[in-house]
């Protein structure tokens, strides 16, 4: 920076040299115009040779300045993007409770590159302009001192309009960000949860809600752009008026024009940076106010005194009350008083929302008491360090997200943060398990991967199959194509959701925590699975002090000690016999989960007389999933279809090929002219003011010349007064001009580029939400790199239709206009000079060139920074709890490097050509005086007319100069807009709107899209409905498996029928299928073979999606975005229909979640943050089926709808959803059998295929499996 700033005011100081050689030579013409014997071409020679020094000169600081500034630019963005991060993941959950959850992408990508960009090489052409403003005063007061005394009125002006503009500037620019980090956190919330966008058919609501944010900061960004308008133009008016002053007291004066012209237009330069600058000021702020930012709990701080040993110390909580810094006025625990003993197993139980989870998170000392406190031993939790409290738990989390990374390197972060195994994190740290996963993947074996690795990745290998078979998941995964290598995709995506709990609890059980916490962690699991890990966790209960949270009681009937917790008090507490004895709270709650009782008997007899027949068969045995997913079953996964159809060969049903872009200049062009045709007239406007600012350049050069001319000493005193008089008022006229082009033009530019911005934006989210999953799912794609089409992409493109595009054409017109005047002025002159113009260009074209190759690289790059910052911020708990903070941070860091390497080379190359198309200017001027010289000395040319030709070709190619400048900008927005065509244009395997390749309708301007136009006919159809009808399905021979591992067959010829209005249930081991079979009824994919019929449709033939208007689904993973409760729950209405308030709250009523809602005090218009966790899991799960049950569907898809709820919860809503049958078709998947063995038909999933199939009476007495389940769950005490 220290060099880059001493070249820079370098680079300032030649020019007002150049001024005092120019003024030389002026005088020399002078003497040939009066007198051509003078004439002394030696002596014009000199200052000729004078004017090439200075250009090496110039040449060298600017290459250097200019690499030096772009150097810091990179650097000051990579320490931002690494403060930023850092400080993000380390910040309290607070903290990241209250901020909207796109906001930190948006800071991470849109507002670094806008620092970035006003950190560059702009800033070293900035400071050579202020040096040489500086300089130029200094030889005015040395040569001319009474101008230069009247001239230095402009300097407070000019820093009176720096000021003002630039405070008002970032005042609009922060307001203007607020909504735009609203409208990004709805895209990324979409983003990360497509399935139930596409289930619910919600594309247009989100698109609604996303649109009604940027809408809202449409008026502050029009202000914005009056305000920068209005600053160019003054900047401009104020120089113009400056030369207008020199001219009329200097043709009083009879002094050296050259002088004033020089302390003057100047200034100029800086006007195309001056938004750039307060853009990234802005932008700054926003970043320190988070990298500033002291976190309250840091779990990488050192603070802290050593946390006592949580196996050998009591935990009490001591009259502990909580509120939750977002929702203040909600108390959730109100003196929560009990203890939890060393070495036993303390589960937690209770109704949903009732603070089970709020006791954990205390706990995990992931936020702190408000009142009261939690001892261990001795010790408040609040004195002791952090990172060493929960390096001695282990923790698995109510809903497990994994990274995009190996099952291994997952289950290895378990060990990160472990206080009994610091000689195994390094390897961890230094991603040396990255690279063995590589090899591994690529081929090779176990062995010969390990024969040469340091022998800690081999003790690593070890404990992570040791933890994951502990956790019932070492059978699945050693069946999977790469093994405990294999991918687990974004947020583990290719497992299922007992598959993932299954990993999260092997990354708790790696680390052998001395306090193993465990919230809802076997809710996803079967019965099977669940004693399995119960068994082994009971292995270790004597070494290590446990505590669940658990709904299902029969996962926690043998703990030592049972706490209840109702409305954030203990109830009561005690063994499970005491609290059955004491007829409370608990015995309430076993009774609303036991099935019949004489079901339980006679699974019971039945068990007995199968062990009777089969010996001492083990449970093992009977749930073995190894053996299950080793069955194999020839496919074809073949997929080379036509696009857009879905044809059959063989039985064999193949999804879509989707098509790969290959656009052409014509088809972007159009694309792109549509994006900003409902704006023409505007851009229109601004380009006919663009007209004008660039013939201004021509007319200042028309007048500076005949000021010249008009001040020669031969005109006579008269004379000389009376040009001083005219061209002085003439340059104010010009002035005035462009005071008014520069305001019109720039809020023109400003309200087209915001209007376009506006819709690309939205056709961009669009686009992406209206791609299928497979599309999503492939080529690498994820929500953290497909955002960057909304955060980076749209900003950039908006370039084209803003200032930026002005200047081009103001610099176009200037170019042409200035060839044209020389030609006609003096030809003979111009013939020599033009053929000088293409060398900047060729300069300029390089420069840009070397631009936009860096920016694709860049912009890929990246991508992986992004996707871990998005997988950090859904894994807050996750990362905070294992303490992965330095882990991520290292991985972030890593992820940064190459691109950063990269770009050192690219600023080498790439400022070579910028600096040559600055100087250039300067060797044209020692040509045009050398060769003007000799054509005034012959006679053929007036001083006047050199004096026009000169300055007309050097402000046409000092303006290109400055264009060039912003050449990164142009690269950007040019690769952008090809991306945005790209996108928009994308045609994948079925489209959600309208079926069309690009969506003219929606970038074209206002007026109804195809899916404005459809969703109307949807609400016209949804209003004539006057009574719910069921719906039909069947799944027939259906075969299938995920794009993203077609070698591992997920389904394999399942047949399964669901008639009208019955109640089915699917059951069997977790990973068997169940979720994919709701995944193929909502044909999120389409099968490898075999046929999907709703209501006697083949939906597998078709691409329309209006078949799910008729059905809901209730996710095992229930989230919600970012809006407000209301708007999700009416999120699951009809498409077209919006549902009334009265028909919301009734929803609610029926989800027993009304009461809930109703005590918030914003009640229905509460605004769900950050994933709705500001909700508990339960209280989430009953919004979810709320948003299911508004939609009145024909077929009800119940994926572990109730595994987050209470006994009471889940019986209410079995009632309510009783009223529904004959009404609806229900298919639930369950683990929790008390909630589907009322089902007219249990089919029992194993293995991808249908196994069994009967009522639940019928499958004890014939599937020994669902038999030994009836009996896990019997609540036999």
């Amino acid at each position: 920076m220290v060099v880059g700033t001493f070249f820079a005011i370098a680079a300032g100081v030649p020019e007002p040299l150049l001024g005092i050689v120019l003024g030389q030579l002026i005088n020399e013409l002078n003497t040939v115009a009066c007198s051509a014997t003078q004439y002394n071409p030696s002596s014009v020679r000199t200052k000729v040779l004078y004017l090439i020094y200075i250009t090496i000169f110039n040449f060298v600081s600017i290459y250097i300045y200019a690499a030096c500034w772009a150097l810091v630019s990179e650097r000051l963005a990579r320490r931002y993007r690494k403060a930023y991060f850092r400080s993000v993941v380390c910040q309290e959950a607070a903290f990241h409770d209250s901020l909207p959850s796109g906001q930190v992408i948006s800071r991470l990508v849109s507002d670094i590159e806008t620092v970035q960009s006003g950190t560059s090489e702009k800033v070293g052409i900035y400071m050579a302009t202020l040096s040489y403003f500086v300089t130029a005063y200094i030889v005015a007061f040395i040569k001319v001192p009474v101008i230069a005394g009247i001239l230095i009125a402009i300097v407070p002006c000019f820093f009176a309009m720096a000021l003002v503009g630039g405070h008002l500037t970032s005042r609009y620019g922060s307001r203007v960000g607020k909504h735009i980090d609203l409208a990004t956190s709805i895209a990324s919330s979409s983003l990360s949860h497509l399935k139930i966008v596409h289930a619910f058919n919600a594309h247009q609501r989100l698109e609604d809600l996303f649109s009604s944010h940027l809408s809202n900061s449409q008026k502050d960004a029009l202000k914005k752009a009056a305000v920068h308008a209005a600053q160019m133009g003054t900047l401009f008016f104020v120089v113009y008026s400056s030369n207008a002053l020199a001219y009329w007291k200097g043709a009083h004066l009879i002094a050296d024009s050259i002088d004033g012209r020089n302390s003057g237009v100047s200034v100029g330069a800086v006007s195309p940076y001056m938004h750039v600058f307060s853009a990234a000021a802005s932008a700054s702020e926003r970043l320190l106010e988070v990298i500033n930012r002291p976190s309250t709990i840091d779990g990488t701080s050192n603070t802290g005194g050593k946390c006592a040993d949580l196996r050998e110390e009591e935990i009490k909580f001591n009259d502990v009350h909580f509120t939750y810094p977002a929702r203040s006025e909600n108390a959730v625990l109100q003196g929560v008083t009990f203890s939890i003993p060393p070495r036993q197993h303390t589960a937690i139980v209770g109704p949903s929302g009732g603070g089970k989870s709020t006791i954990v998170a205390l706990l995990e000392r992931f936020y702190d008491p408000s009142t009261g406190s939690i001892c261990i031993g001795p010790q408040d939790i609040r004195h002791v360090n952090v990172a060493n409290l929960r390096g001695q738990m282990g923790f698995v989390q109510q809903e497990s997200q994994l990274f995009n990374r190996s099952i291994l390197e997952n289950i290895a972060y378990g060990l990160v943060g472990s206080v009994e195994h610091e000689d195994l994190v390094e390897v961890i740290l230094d991603m040396s398990l990255t690279g063995v996963v590589a090899e591994l993947q690529s081929g090779c074996t176990e062995e010969e991967v390990l024969r040469n690795c340091d022998p800690r990745i081999s003790e690593i290998i070890r404990r992570a199959k040791v933890a994951a078979d502990k956790a019932n998941a070492l059978s699945f995964i050693e069946t999977l194509q790469f093994g405990i290598a294999t991918s687990v995709g974004t947020a583990g995506g290719q497992l299922s959701g007992g598959q993932r709990q299954r990993i999260a609890l092997a990354t708790a059980l790696i680390r052998e925590p001395k306090l193993l916490i465990l919230d809802e962690a076997t809710a996803a699991l079967d019965s099977m699975s669940e004693q399995l890990i119960q068994a082994a966790l009971l292995k270790v209960s004597g070494t290590t002090t446990i505590v669940s949270v658990a709904h299902r009681l029969a996962a926690v009937k043998d703990a030592d000690q049972i706490v209840v917790i109702e409305k954030g008090r203990v109830a009561e507490y005690g063994s499970s016999q005491q609290l059955l004895d004491s007829g409370g709270m608990y015995a309430k709650m076993i009774g609303l989960q036991r099935m019949d009782n004489a079901e339980a008997d006679r699974a019971k007899v039945l068990a007995s007389r199968a062990n009777t027949l089969t010996g001492s068969e083990t449970l093992e045995s009977t749930i073995d999933e190894k053996a299950v997913l080793q069955e194999k079953q020839e496919v074809d996964l073949t997929t080379d279809q036509p696009s857009g159809e879905a044809k059959r060969t063989s039985s064999t049903v193949h999804a879509p090929e989707e098509e790969i872009p290959t656009r052409s200049k014509r088809l972007t062009t159009r694309i792109y002219f549509s994006f900003i045709r409902p704006n023409l007239l505007l851009i229109i406007l601004g380009l006919g003011m663009s007209v004008i600012i660039g013939g201004s350049y021509s007319a200042n050069a028309i007048l500076f010349g005949n000021t010249v001319g008009g001040l020669s000493p031969c005109k006579g005193t008269p004379n000389i007064r009376h040009s001083g008089n005219l061209f002085g008022l003439m340059f104010f006229i010009v002035g005035l001009i462009e005071l008014f082009a520069n305001i019109m033009g720039g809020c023109a530019y400003g309200w087209a580029a915001d209007q376009t911005l506006y819709r690309v934006r939205v056709a961009s989210l669009r686009s992406l939400l209206s791609q299928s999953l497979t599309w999503h799912s492939t080529g690498g794609r994820s929500p953290g790199t497909l955002i960057a089409y909304i955060t980076g992409d749209a900003s950039a493109i908006s370039g084209l239709t803003g200032t930026t595009i002005g200047l081009l054409l103001a610099t176009t017109v200037n170019l042409f206009a200035g060839i044209i005047i020389s030609f006609i002025v003096a030809w003979k002159i111009s013939i020599v000079l033009v053929p000088t113009i293409p060398v900047l260009l060729l300069a300029g074209v390089m420069k840009l060139r070397v631009q936009s190759e860096f920016a694709e690289r860049h912009k890929k790059a990246f991508s992986r920074a992004t996707e871990i910052t998005v997988e950090a911020l859904g894994n807050l708990r996750f990362v905070a709890g294992f303490s992965l903070e330095k882990q991520l941070y290292r991985e972030f860091l890593f992820s940064i490097q190459g691109p950063y390497q990269r770009t050192m080379k690219a600023i080498t190359w790439g400022n070579f050509w910028l600096a040559a198309a600055f100087s250039v200017s300067n060797l044209i001027s020692a040509l045009a005086y050398w060769w003007g010289s000799k054509q005034i000395a012959s006679g053929l040319y007036s001083q006047s007319q050199f004096f026009i030709v000169l300055p007309a070709l050097l402000f046409s190619t000092q303006s290109c100069g400055q264009m060039l400048a912003l050449a990164p900008d142009l690269s950007k927005a040019g690769k952008a807009a090809s991306r945005i065509v790209d996108l928009v244009s994308t045609h994948s395997s079925e489209r959600e709107f309208g079926g069309g390749d690009v969506h003219w309708a929606l970038i074209s301007g206002p007026g109804k899209s195809d899916a404005d136009i459809e969703a109307n006919e949807r609400s016209e159809s949804a209003s004539c409905r006057t009574g719910q009808m069921p719906v039909g399905a069947e799944l027939r021979d259906v075969e299938f498996s995920y794009p993203t591992s077609p070698d591992t067959p997920i389904l394999k010829g399942l047949a399964v029928t669901f008639e009208p209005g019955r109640f089915y249930a699917l059951v069997g081991p977790s990973g068997s299928g169940k979720s994919t079979v709701f995944a193929m009824l909502e044909r999120f994919y389409y099968p490898s073979a075999g046929s999907i019929f709703i209501n006697g449709q083949d939906v597998t033939r078709v691409l329309s999606t209006n078949f799910r208007d008729d059905i809901a689904i209730v996710p095992q993973e229930n989230v919600l975005f970012e809006g407000t409760v209301a708007f999700n729950i009416a999120l699951g209405a009809r498409p077209g229909y919006t549902p009334t308030q009265a028909e919301i709250e009734e929803a609610c009523k029926l989800a027993h979640i009304h009461d809930v809602i109703a005590e918030l005090p914003q009640g229905y218009e509460t605004i769900c943050t950050n994933a709705g966790k500001q909700f508990s899991g339960g209280q989430r799960q009953r919004l979810s089926i709320a948003r299911a049950l508004i939609r009145k569907p024909g077929l009800l898809l119940l994926d572990e709808s109730t595994s987050a709820l209470d006994g009471e919860s889940e019986g209410k809503i079995q009632d309510a959803l009783s009223g529904f049958m004959g009404k609806t078709t229900v298919v639930a998947i369950a683990h929790r059998l008390r909630t589907i063995y009322r089902a007219d038909r249990i089919f029992l999933i194993q293995g991808g295929r249908c196994v069994d199939r009967g009522t639940h009476t019928e499958l004890i007495e014939r599937s020994e499996m669902y038999r030994e389940s009836v009996l896990h769950q019997s609540l036999d005490v």
